[in-house]
Order: C-alpha cells, then sequence, then structure tokens
C-alpha cells in the first residue's frame, strides 16, 4: 500500500512524525498513550495531520508505566491492532520496562516509540540524554535506533526509512511470536512546525488501496507517495496427529484459547484450565483441580494419576501443575505451541508440536477413558462443595458470576485469581489477566486500555477484579485528565489490608511479626477515599451485607470508570 508524502513542514522531525503515525494507521494502528515531553513533542503535532486526525485516538496519561500499561490493554483487545506508546527521551524510557517485559511473557504485541536526542548530543553531557538503545535487551521482537532527519525538512530516504522501518516493526510485534517492539526517534531540532500546527489541506487520492497479496517491495521512485510494506501472515501450523495417552490430562494455562477445551472434549480427557485460559467450560472442564491434584500427585498409586500431560498455553497459577504434575518424572509432557518460545519450566517436555488435530484416536475406543474423565470431574466438584469459601471468595465468585457473555473480566495477579481456579465454574464472558510475568504492575492502566480500545466495539462491561495491594499500585493509573476520554470500567478492590497470597506460601512459616511487616505488608488506607480524590466515583461496601451490596453495585447500570471496594 501506499500513503501521500508529508507536505514541507518547516521541521523534519515533525515531518518524518507525520509519515510515522501514516505508516501505523495505514497498518491498522488506532490507538496510541502518550505521556508528557518535549523532544518527543513532533509526534504530538503529527497529530494534527488530516490524514490521522479521526483515524487515531490518543490517550494522554501522565505516568508513562500508566501510559505503557494502557497501550498494553489496548492490545489484549484486539493483537491485530496493537496499542502504542510515546515518551520523551531520559528516564521516561526506563518506566516503561515493566510493561515492556509483561508484553514479551505474555506474547502481547506492543509498539514503543521512544523519543532520543541525535547522535551528535550522545555521551557530551546533553540534558535528558542516556543510552537509550538496547535498554529493554532480549525481551523486544525488533529494536532499532532511527537516525534523526535533517533540520529543516526530511529527505525522501529519511522519510522512505521511516516507513519501511515502522512497517518492520509493526510486523515484528503482530507476528508469528508477536510481542513489544522498540522504535528509539532520534528527534533534531525544531521540534515544531514552522507555522506552529500541522494544518495542511488532506492530500488527494488517499482512497484506501487493496491489500496485496504477497509482500510488496518499496522502491524509490513512487512520485509524492510512500510504500508502506505489508507482512502477509504465515499460514497456520500444520496440526499434528497424536492420539493422546487414555491417561492425560489437558493443561491450559493463560492464553490457551479454544483449542485446548475441543481437544479435551474431542478425546474425553480432563481440561485443568486456568481462569484467563480462555478454555474453562465444557464437559471436560474438572472443577477443583488445584487441590484435587495435589492429592492426585501426592500419592504414586493414586487411580487418578496421569501418565501424560498436553499443555497449551502459558501456565503459572498452580504449583500442584507446574511443580507437581509438569515436573513429575512419570508424567510425559507435550507441548502444543506454534513459536519458538514454549512453556516448559521444569525442562521435561519430551515433545513440542505446533498444532494437534482434532481425529479420534485409539485413546477414545477404550471403554474406561470416558469413566476416568468423569471421576476427575467428580473428585474435583466434591472438593468444591466441602469446601468453606473465605468472604474474599464470595466476593471474587460474585464478580465471576456477574461476568456475562459479553463482558470482560481483568484478573490481577495474587490470591484472587487463584481462588476462582479453585472454585469458579465455567466461564461465560473474556477472561483476561496479567500472566505474562504474574506481575501486579500497571492492572488498573491495562484494564482501562482494554476499555477504551473495546468503546469502537462495545462487547458488554468491562471490570477489573484485584487486591488492595495491586490497587494501591496502580492507583494513579485512574488519573484521567479532563481533556481525556474516560474508560466504561468498574474497578472491583477487595480490601482485605495486605498481600493475602503470602499466608498461603511457605512463608507462613515465619514469626507473626515477620510475616505481617514484610509480606502481607498492612497499609490502612482508604482506597476508596483515595480514588475519589483522583476524581473517580467510588464507594466502600463493608459488614455483613457487604457481598449483598456488591452484588446489586455490580447490577446497577453505569458507563463510566467507578470503583468498589469490598471490605470485612
Amino acid at each position: 500500500m501506499t500513503i501521500p508524502v508529508p507536505s514541507p513542514l518547516g521541521s523534519g522531525a515533525v515531518e518524518e512524525a507525520v509519515a510515522i503515525w501514516r505508516t501505523l494507521v495505514a497498518l491498522g494502528v488506532r490507538h496510541v498513550a502518550i505521556s508528557p515531553g518535549s523532544r518527543s513533542a513532533p509526534l504530538v503535532y503529527a497529530l494534527e495531520d488530516p490524514e490521522i486526525a479521526g483515524r487515531l485516538a490518543a490517550h494522554v496519561r501522565i505516568d508513562e508505566r500508566a501510559a505503557a500499561f494502557t497501550a498494553l490493554g489496548i492490545s489484549r483487545r484486539d493483537p491485530g491492532s496493537p496499542g502504542v506508546v510515546v515518551t520523551t527521551s531520559g528516564t521516561a524510557t526506563a518506566h516503561l520496562h515493566a510493561a515492556v517485559l509483561e508484553a514479551h511473557h505474555s506474547r502481547t504485541p506492543l509498539i514503543v516509540l521512544t523519543a532520543d536526542r541525535p547522535i551528535e548530543l550522545r555521551d557530551v553531557g546533553a540534558n535528558q540524554a542516556t543510552h537509550q538503545v538496547g535498554i529493554y535487551g532480549d525481551a523486544v521482537r525488533f529494536a532499532t535506533d532511527l537516525p534523526a532527519p535533517s533540520r529543516d525538512g526530511a529527505t525522501e530516504v529519511e522519510l522512505r526509512t521511516a516507513v519501511s522501518t515502522l512497517a518492520r516493526a509493526f510486523a515484528a510485534a503482530t507476528g508469528p511470536h508477536p510481542g513489544p517492539v522498540h522504535v528509539n526517534l532520534c528527534l533534531r531540532d525544531p521540534l515544531v512546525p514552522g507555522a506552529g500546527t500541522v494544518d495542511g489541506p488532506a492530500s488527494t487520492g488517499s482512497e484506501p488501496e487493496p491489500e496485496p497479496e504477497s509482500e510488496s517491495v518499496p522502491g524509490p521512485e513512487h512520485g509524492d507517495r510512500l510504500v508502506v510494506t505489508r507482512r502477509i501472515p504465515p499460514r497456520e501450523p500444520t496440526p499434528v496427529a497424536l492420539p493422546p495417552d487414555p491417561r492425560a490430562v489437558v493443561v491450559a494455562g493463560d492464553g490457551a484459547g479454544p483449542a485446548a477445551r475441543a481437544f479435551a472434549e474431542t478425546h474425553r480427557l480432563p481440561l485443568l484450565a486456568e481462569p484467563s485460559s480462555g478454555s474453562r467450560g465444557g464437559p471436560s472442564m474438572v472443577t477443583g483441580y488445584p487441590q484435587l491434584l495435589a492429592q492426585v500427585m501426592a500419592d504414586p498409586a493414586h487411580p487418578l494419576r496421569p501418565s501424560q500431560a498436553i499443555v497449551y498455553g502459558h501456565p503459572t497459577l498452580s504449583r500442584p501443575v507446574v511443580g507437581a504434575l509438569l515436573g513429575a518424572a512419570d508424567v510425559e509432557t507435550i507441548i502444543v505451541d506454534p513459536t519458538s518460545s514454549w512453556t516448559d519450566a521444569s525442562r521435561t517436555a519430551s515433545l513440542v508440536v505446533p498444532a494437534l488435530a482434532l481425529a479420534l484416536g485409539d485413546a477414545d475406543d477404550r471403554a474406561d477413558t470416558a469413566a476416568r474423565l468423569e471421576d476427575w470431574r467428580r473428585e474435583g466438584a466434591l472438593l468444591v462443595e466441602a469446601s468453606e469459601p473465605t468472604w474474599q471468595q464470595r466476593a471474587a465468585l460474585a464478580v465471576w458470576e456477574a461476568t456475562g457473555e459479553e463482558d470482560t473480566l481483568v484478573l490481577g495477579s495474587s490470591s484472587l485469581v487463584r481462588d476462582l481456579e479453585q472454585l469458579a465454574p465455567a466461564a461465560r464472558g473474556t477472561v483476561l489477566a496479567g500472566r505474562g510475568l504474574a506481575g501486579i504492575d500497571g492492572m488498573a492502566s491495562t484494564a482501562g486500555g482494554y476499555a477504551l480500545a473495546a468503546e469502537h466495539a462495545p462487547t458488554g462491561r468491562v471490570r477489573l477484579l484485584v487486591g488492595d495491594v495491586t490497587a494501591l499500585h496502580d492507583l494513579t493509573g485512574l488519573i484521567v485528565g479532563p481533556l481525556e476520554r474516560r474508560p466504561a470500567l468498574d474497578v472491583i478492590v477487595v480490601d482485605d489490608s495486605g498481600g493475602r497470597i503470602f499466608s498461603g506460601l511457605e512463608h507462613r512459616r515465619a514469626h507473626p511479626e515477620l510475616l505481617e511487616r514484610f509480606f502481607t505488608t498492612p497499609h490502612g488506607a482508604d482506597i476508596a477515599a483515595a480514588a475519589r480524590a483522583l476524581g473517580v466515583d467510588a464507594v466502600r461496601y463493608e459488614g455483613p451485607q457487604a457481598l449483598d451490596a456488591l452484588v446489586r453495585g455490580l447490577e446497577r447500570p453505569t458507563d463510566g470508570l467507578r470503583m468498589i471496594v469490598v471490605g470485612p
């Protein structure tokens, strides 16, 4: 495809920025999160270009980390139209690292544009200049240092270089191994257009051209237009026919998708599906499997002990799964992953395949397969029925039950997602979680970005369920300026004044004073009041009627940003 060449603007930096935005918009980018800064100003002025205005939504965030996670949330909504984050130079670039790492490990596209000084201002003590090239290490799929264009006007070669580079970055971000990419933009003064604004008339002949059937090759002679090379997506991986062992189980980790569920159901195998797997439901799903699996793997002679585990996605939640099952010497592990970064923490996988065929194998002819699946489902259900949920677990289940087929539930890390893994029934809506690195960073910003991107194709309510420590960690991510579009988002905080997860780990053996001060870390903060101070509609429910109030609150229609805090 081709895009118009930017009109002369009296600033090579702004002209290049216009070409960059036109390229990304042509490739399908629709949202950018921007933090304020001077060196990145050309990218802001370029948003006024008539070819861009109305096609690219900008979201301003004061905190660069919040901006990065907002862009990450946008990408989670539509990976084919990844979010872009823009920062100025210096320490601003370091604040993006947490989101870059999460995007890397969760295989989520993210386009990072960092403004930088031109090369002549490096290593000479210039203000706000540091080594930004390679700052994200091997966490990015593509990284490059784009040279600064000429001062008063970008040359044709400079513009073609920028366009080609951004097309390559987009292809790397959305390719067969999706993830973050980093384009470091060297920008030379002047950083503003000569007229103070980009207000030229829209170029003629800008009707969209048909998508090419193969890769185009940019050439030097295209008149007043620039070629955008668009990578053709690879073909789907060829499924491998592999009849499973009749004593196999299917593990569906984060992002596994419907393939795990389909395979388990086709072969009548127990499905151990994490809440954010996209596989949770159907006649093969086993509820209560973390507790059941802990019992099964503790007994080498247990009648339900698996001999094979077929793994989809990125399993991280349960130690009975990740350690006891996938680390067992007598369990064969088969991983289904089309990329080269498959998950095998115990390094015990005997086979890695890009996909498994949904074909009946010998195992389906054995009479004990269906009976064995029912044994798994019955034993898991009995454990769930025998449990006495805590108030935190009941709150999490209330939010889960309120999530309809058109809704999206974003889960923070720590205890609540594990509660749902053990107790929750089949998922009805879309369930997401930050399981790439399982951190608590930027969860409010991620969910806010997802909600902003979902506004173009509304599919129900977006909700974020987090604990109090996670909520406090990204409280400033709820700051949305008066000139910005506010996400339609519910933030539900289960406030038990500390990190409950540590009481369930090995740290519970620490003496009470050490456990409380250094692990559960009680904070004493009124989270609802803090949120209201940031401009968020926030309420707190506590006491015997708190859960009933939560259910009523979730049923109350709203189209804005609100927080519900639930306490004991």
